[in-house]
């Protein structure tokens, strides 16, 4: 169906020139295109004439609702959905313009043979179900969530197409005219069907959610959950039987089998289900790089996978917990000798006055001066640092400090002792306590390298933790806006704390390299695909480079660029083609002149120099290559012998 009026090569709307055909929908060819008033590529959906039923190209009231349908996908700003940026109607029929995406389609993996991990489903799921929540919250229904609706950027990012087109086109009161000349089978149309579907019900957001679910299960398994050759078959299996992984894929299946529940009451919306996917991702490893593939010959392959490349694991455990000792020491003085009973008892009295005012410190002199050198051990566990140094010295114990850590406690509480309260410790003898360092040490989640900024926050929250300091670089491998590694000396951090990230700004910008003008086509694209760039070919007329050579590339020699950058190479397609001008009746200067102005020179004449030209050869009218020499007979001499011809 594609480019059978010859499309390739045509200028929709002044602006985008079809350059190659990219795919086939259930309606529209789509095309990869050049934005001349942009300079960039985009993908173009036209929908032929071919596919519709006689009569309905002028049926305004159809045109109407696939234009209203393309306006109301316009509207849609989101990273996980893909852009239109334009629409209308053109002498190859109705189009929308949206945004080119290079890593091609979910569809075109599964098609070259590729299943995808659980890890990869995950952050391609995660993508998806995070789009369907933002359309939703706009009142905006998918309709048609299948494999060749979830594309990829270059940087391997999931994003839904074709937002409402079809769902606007199939759902009208036309809609079944449409589904009669579809390309798509019988068993194709209900094949992501939800149940709801099935029965002919109106869809809604949860039979997005159901469809995501089976495209999901499809990518890991290479199958179609309750797919048969019976389309009636598949529509009842849905809505009879529950989704069952049988316990494959861990935690992912389990959220997986509770999306996909027959009964759409039953199902999580897409918010929860990207809430459900997020929880998972604890328990996978690192997705390993998507196999994006690039739609057609003509496309040069700049995607880059959406997974990360593997980040610094650091392996340092949290040191060992310290153990300190401080002695207190702090002489006696022994009783004065000499001293009365009288005096003595005194003291005793005023030390005991003392003691009910100053509690622990009166104690400790009482016993100094009239008790023996034991004291007993008060109860620490209220005691703050300051008040426990002073114990120790007044008492002169040599004070034992272990430290630990223990939810529900701050720093420096005391959390135990030995001896207990009330045993009896002379000077020089040791008291243990234990003392707090505050809370349980947090773990950061080990998945955070891999994961968006925004899923690495939501990792972090998840524990009590939040995002820090992000520092960018340039990273080969790592997918624009991913988090590389963390930039945390330590595994354990104290609850509350925030961790730095290191976020990849993708690969680094390139420059354009110097290629020579003359330079062959295949070196060209040689050195710019070394430094992973695109390449488009251009061909234009050239009275100087030979066909086939290299004219100049755009940009220029020297000019930074992005690493996912298309370069143009201008390639001579031959020197331009002129017309021989009419020189009849021309002097033979005059005839050199004009042959000069149109880009000819003047070969042999034949016959008089002073003489007006009869003609030329080649003849007026005729396109040569500019530079070509043309030759004149100019009018013989009167009484000079004629040729036989002209006799």
């Amino acid at each position: 169906m594609a480019n059978d009026r010859g499309e390739i090569g045509r200028v929709l709307g002044g602006r985008y020139r079809l350059v190659t055909h990219i795919g086939t929908g259930r309606f529209t060819n789509v095309y990869l295109a050049y934005d001349l008033s942009q300079s960039r590529r985009v993908a173009v959906k036209l929908l032929s004439e071919d596919v519709l039923p006689d009569g309905w190209i002028g049926e305004g009231a159809f045109v109407g609702r696939f234009l209203e349908a393309a306006e109301e996908a316009a509207a849609v700003s989101h990273p996980h959905v893909v852009a239109a940026h334009n629409w209308g109607d053109s002498d190859l029929g109705l189009y929308v313009v949206s945004d080119y995406m290079e890593g091609g389609s979910l569809l075109g993996m599964m098609d070259a043979g590729h299943l995808l991990s659980p890890s990869q489903v995950l952050m391609v799921g995660l993508d998806a179900a995070r789009g369907l929540e933002h359309i939703h919250d706009q009142g905006i229904i998918h309709g048609d969530i299948r494999p060749s609706n979830i594309l990829f950027s270059h940087r391997g990012r999931a994003r839904l197409a074709d937002l409402g087109t079809s769902w606007a086109l199939t759902s009208s009161e036309t809609g079944g005219a449409l589904m009669a000349r579809s390309v798509f089978s019988a068993i194709d149309a209900v094949r992501y069907a939800s149940p709801e579907q099935a029965q002919g019900l109106t869809p809604d957001h949860k039979s997005d959610v159901y469809s995501l679910v089976l495209v999901l299960t499809e990518a890991l398994s290479g199958r179609v959950p309750f797919e048969s050759d019976d389309p009636e078959y598949t529509q009842m299996a849905k809505m009879s039987r529950q989704l069952d992984l049988a316990g494959q894929f861990s935690r992912l299946g389990r959220v997986l089998e509770q999306a996909g529940r027959p009964e759409r009451d039953d199902r999580p919306s897409a918010r929860e289900l990207g809430h459900g996917l997020l929880a998972a991702a604890e328990t996978l490893p690192r997705p390993a790089l998507l196999p994006l593939i690039k739609p057609g010959p003509e496309i040069p392959d700049t995607g880059e996978s959406a997974a990360a490349a593997v980040p610094d694991k650091r392996s340092e455990e949290t040191p060992p917990k310290a153990k300190r000792r401080m002695a207190f020491r702090e002489g006696s003085s022994a009783p004065r000798e000499g001293r009365s009973a009288l005096r003595r008892l005194l003291a005793a009295v005023v030390a005991l006055v003392v003691l009910g005012a100053a509690g622990f410190g009166a104690y400790a002199l009482w016993d100094s001066q009239f008790g023996s050198d034991t004291l007993p051990v008060p109860d620490l566990a209220e005691v703050d640092e300051a008040h426990l140094s002073r114990i120790v010295g007044e008492s002169g114990w040599v004070l034992e400090r272990l430290e630990r850590r223990q939810d529900g406690t701050v720093a420096g509480q005391i959390l135990g002792q030995a001896p207990l309260e009330g045993t009896g410790l002379e000077r020089g003898e040791t008291v243990t306590v234990w003392v707090s360092l505050g809370p349980e040490l947090v773990v950061i989640p080990g998945n955070l390298a891999g994961l968006a900024v925004e899923d690495a926050e939501a990792s972090l929250a998840a524990v009590g933790l939040s995002v820090g300091d992000v520092n960018e670089r340039y990273d080969e491998t790592a997918i624009e806006g991913v988090v590389i590694e963390v930039d945390e000396l330590f595994s354990e951090v104290e609850p509350g704390s925030s961790v730095d990230l290191v976020v990849s700004l993708g690969p680094a910008p390139r420059v354009v390299p110097d290629i020579a003008t003359g330079s062959s086509l295949a070196v060209a694209r040689e050195r710019l695909e070394a430094l992973g760039l695109g390449v488009i070919e251009w061909q234009v007329p050239d009275n100087v480079v030979a066909a086939g050579r290299v004219v100049r590339v755009e940009p220029l020699p020297g000019t930074e660029v992005a690493a996912d950058s298309v370069v143009t190479v201008v390639v001579s397609d031959g020197p331009e083609k002129v017309r021989v001008p009419f020189l009849a009746t021309l002097g033979v200067g005059e005839a050199s002149n004009v042959l000069e102005q149109a880009g000819l020179c003047l070969g042999e004449v034949d016959g008089p120099l002073d003489s007006e030209i009869l003609a030329s050869n080649p003849l007026a009218d005729t396109v040569v290559d500019f530079g070509t020499c043309v030759s004149v007979i100019t009018r013989p001499e009167e009484g000079a012998e004629q040729s036989p011809q002209e006799g």
